[in-house]
């Protein structure tokens, strides 16, 4: 008898045991690596508080309502908010289903989710801005900050692009890298298929492919080294090509060609047969871009006035050739350069790809997340906590919900956090029993108004 109970003891122990272990996750990361000159420019960043550092006060300048008077100014509408707390992330305000944009704000919050799955995330409180821009609101006055809302100073934004004159810091573009179908994530996947491309039979042709509209810096502020405002490079580009068809293949979606037949999309993963790629600014930096590294051609770069987060590592000439740089037309003596010194052009091409490997992977992104929300956390000078909050949800709810919704459940890769840590993630609720409330919270909620009066 007692042989029989020890044996049914052991039993049920082992299956507690095999039971405890399929809900095994690895131990969250506490250090990682990044590019020094990543590095170095993402602490720069966060030591702009000084050694008064971030108050409450200049949070809550993020939390207050905005006046009907001010409902069009950008900090009232762009501006996702976000608290982490014991390595929870919690939203602490509520998009209107207009509100989530294409991919900048989604993206960016399953990377943020994911980021703390992966890493031990610091107490920290911060707004993400998923506009083209960093918020105009956000540039340096004289000797403090053009925040238009008491006290003034600056609150702590992250942006995925910004001008030299702007507070925010940077983070990835990440619905760039991993929401859309040619996402940088699913490029990366074929970079083997890209590199069976050899170098001597890509075309000598340069091609560029987009929608014409440009940055609020062309035809203005951004000046050439011949003293002389840079035009909008999409359109010059577009009409270059009219006039030299024999090296340019630049023509805007919807253009005609040459050929008489209209100019259509070119998957990314189909432009490795150009051995020169030209990328361009649209409202910001190119999407693109980041993309444009890994295809193992030359890239002919557009110059700019706004960045991304990786920039200050990519170097001209090692990573990329720059035009729009002496003069509007000086693309054609570096596609004259290029192929008079090929071996040195393919060499910058294969430092692009490389680059691109080691320092934009997923991880890489996670990481630098990490460690921007690290250095971040040093300058909070108030507990974090959601009681000071009258809305605190757990991103992985969030994200759960915008999985399901009509607005968004097509919009990026949801189910790749979602299956691997957030349908049992103790932070949230069974399965998606939070939904319906938090649908009605959304649906609730006043409608953006967007570009050109639209809601």
């Amino acid at each position: 008898m007692y042989q029989g109970f020890f044996l049914f003891t052991v039993l049920a122990l082992l299956s507690l045991s095999s039971l405890s272990r399929g809900d095994w996750r690895p131990r969250k990361l506490t250090t990682c690596d990044l590019h020094p000159e990543i590095e170095e420019l993402m602490i720069k960043d966060t030591k702009v508080w000084g050694d008064k550092g971030i108050t409450e006060d200049l949070v809550r300048s993020l939390h207050d309502p905005c006046p009907p008077s001010e409902v069009r100014v950008h900090a009232c509408v762009k501006s996702q908010r976000i608290l982490i707390k014991n390595g929870t992330v919690y939203v602490t305000n509520l998009m209107p289903v207009n509100g989530f944009g294409a991919i900048e704000l989604i993206g960016f919050l399953v990377e943020l989710y994911e980021a703390s799955q992966v890493f031990q995330l610091p107490d920290v409180e911060f707004s993400y801005w998923h506009d083209d821009n960093a918020p105009a609101e956000s540039s340096r006055a004289g000797d403090g900050w053009s925040w238009p809302y008491p006290p003034h100073g600056l609150p702590p934004l992250l942006a995925w692009s910004k001008a030299s004159q702007h507070g925010a810091l940077l983070v990835p573009y990440s619905g760039a890298f991993r929401c859309p179908r040619d996402s940088f994530d699913s490029l990366l996947g074929s970079v083997q298929r890209i590199s069976e491309t050899p170098w001597d039979e890509r075309l000598e042709i340069a091609f560029g492919r987009w929608n014409i509209f440009c940055a609020w810096y062309y035809r203005g502020p951004h000046i050439m080294q011949n003293g002389k405002p840079s035009p909008c490079p999409r359109e010059h580009y577009n009409d270059l090509y009219y006039k030299r068809p024999d090296v340019l293949l630049t023509v805007a979606l919807n253009r005609n060609l040459t050929n008489g037949q209209m100019a259509e999309p070119v998957s990314l993963s189909d432009q490795n047969k150009y051995k020169y790629i030209v990328s361009t600014d649209g409202w910001s930096i190119s999407s693109k871009f980041d993309k444009y590294l890994l295809l193992g051609s030359l890239i002919l770069k557009a110059e700019g006035l706004t960045y991304g987060f990786y920039y200050p590592a990519i170097k001209p000439f090692e990573h990329y050739v720059p035009i729009m740089h002496k003069h509007e037309d000086d693309i054609f003596e570096m596609i004259a350069w290029a192929k008079q010194f090929d071996a040195e052009a393919q060499k910058i091409a294969v430092n692009a790809q490389r680059f691109a490997m080691r320092n934009l992977n997923r991880h890489a992104r996670l990481c630098y997340i990490f460690r921007l929300l690290t250095e971040l956390s040093k300058q909070m000078r108030y507990e974090v906590s959601c009681d000071r909050r009258p809305v605190c949800v757990p991103l992985v709810e969030e994200i759960k919900f915008m999985s399901k919704h009509d607005a968004t459940s097509t919009k990026c890769r949801y189910h790749e956090v979602l299956a691997q840590y957030g349908y049992d993630d103790p932070d949230g609720k069974p399965g998606f029993s939070g939904y319906e409330e938090l649908r009605q919270k959304h649906e609730a909620m006043p409608l953006h108004i967007l570009f050109g009066g639209r809601r």
